[in-house]
């Protein structure tokens, strides 16, 4: 016979396993790339008008409140994978604490 599944299977200190919470780098790469791909598009529209140096610096600039605008899902998958990896380490950083003063 089969033992039991576990049913709600726990990490290191009590944290999600690392299949079940989001992932960090995949998040930010992807963010990352739309945010400068945003710049490139921009860019590359901008210069038809003005010079290169000044359509990079307003694409710069148009990006930031764009990219709010456009990537809310990205920045939302981004934020709660930065959530998880904050918490996992607070969580990680109390046990070393609990440890080092000799608690159970």
């Amino acid at each position: 016979m089969n033992p039991p599944a576990d049913p709600a299977p726990v990490g290191p200190a009590g944290t999600a396993p690392a299949d079940a919470r989001p992932a960090l780098m995949p998040a930010l790469l992807a963010f990352t790339a739309l945010r400068i791909g945003l710049i490139v598009v921009l860019t590359a529209v901008l210069f038809v008008f003005v010079p290169l140096i000044i359509a990079l610096t307003i694409a710069i600039i148009l990006q930031l409140p764009l990219s709010l605008l456009l990537f809310g899902r990205q920045r939302a998958r981004l934020t709660a994978a930065m959530a998880a990896r904050h918490g996992e380490r607070r969580a990680e950083r109390e046990r070393l604490r609990s440890a080092l003063r000799g608690d159970s």
